[in-house]
C-alpha cells in the first residue's frame, strides 16, 4: 500500500512559490514554448522569461507613496499620502504636519498595494501576465495543471496513494491538497488523473539557464 504524507502549509501556491525563489512555468506569448515567471526582490518585478525565443517582459506592481516623520513642534507622528509624483523618487521632503501645520522634513516610504493579494491561477493562466500554464490538460472535462515540475512531482504522489495522511494538526491548519478540487482526489479519478499527469511530466521544459528543467 502506497502512503503519502501530505506536507503542513501551502507550498505550492503562486505566492509560495515565487517569495520562495521558485519559478511558474507557463506557455511563451510568442513560441509558446515553456517560460519561466520568477519574482526578482532588489527590482521588486516578476519577470517572465523565455529560454528558447528570448522573450521577456516585466510586471511591476502599482505602489503608494506617503511622508511620514514625527512632528518637531507637536512630537505627534504622522504617515500621510503623497500625490506630487515629482516626490516620489526622493528619499525626504518637506511636509505639513496634518495636526499643527508645521513644515517638517518627512521621510518618503512606499509601499505596494494588492500586488499579492490575489496571486493564484485563474482559468489555467498565471496572474500577472495571463499566460497559459505549461503543464496544463483536461480530464472528463476538468482541468488538470501544475505550476512547475516540483508541483507535478507533488501531485503524482499524493494522488496515487493509496492512503493519504493529513497532520493531526489539518484541521486548523491548510494542507498543501487543501487548494485541489475535488474530482482530483477522488478515487475513481486517480488511474485517469495519474496517466495525464506522467504525460505532463515527459513533456521538456527549459530552466531561466537555458538548461532542461
Amino acid at each position: 500500500m502506497k502512503r503519502f504524507k501530505d506536507p503542513v502549509g501551502m507550498p505550492y501556491s503562486v505566492y509560495a512559490i515565487l517569495s520562495g525563489g521558485g519559478e511558474i512555468i507557463v506557455k511563451c506569448a510568442h513560441c509558446q514554448g515553456p517560460a519561466n515567471i520568477r519574482y526578482l526582490p532588489d527590482q521588486q518585478e516578476v519577470v517572465m522569461r523565455c529560454s528558447h525565443c528570448l522573450y521577456q517582459t516585466v510586471h511591476q506592481p502599482r505602489y503608494a507613496y506617503s511622508a511620514a516623520a514625527v512632528c518637531t513642534h507637536c512630537e505627534r507622528w504622522f504617515n500621510q499620502p503623497l500625490h506630487n509624483r515629482q516626490q516620489f523618487g526622493q528619499k525626504k521632503v518637506h511636509f505639513p504636519c496634518p495636526y499643527c501645520h508645521t513644515i517638517n522634513r518627512a521621510e518618503v516610504r512606499k509601499q505596494e498595494t494588492g500586488y499579492w493579494q490575489m496571486p493564484e491561477i485563474h482559468q489555467g493562466r498565471d496572474p500577472y501576465f495571463g499566460l497559459e500554464l505549461y503543464f496544463m490538460d483536461c480530464y472528463r472535462g476538468q482541468p488538470v495543471w501544475a505550476l512547475n515540475r516540483e508541483h507535478l512531482s507533488y501531485l503524482l504522489d499524493y494522488i496515487s496513494a493509496d492512503l493519504r495522511e493529513n497532520s493531526m494538526y489539518f484541521q486548523i491548519i491548510r494542507t498543501a491538497s487543501h487548494p485541489l478540487p475535488k474530482y482530483m482526489k477522488e478515487a475513481k479519478n486517480r488511474d485517469g488523473i495519474v496517466r495525464l499527469l506522467r504525460k505532463m511530466q515527459n513533456k521538456r521544459s527549459l530552466s531561466s539557464s537555458g538548461k532542461e528543467g
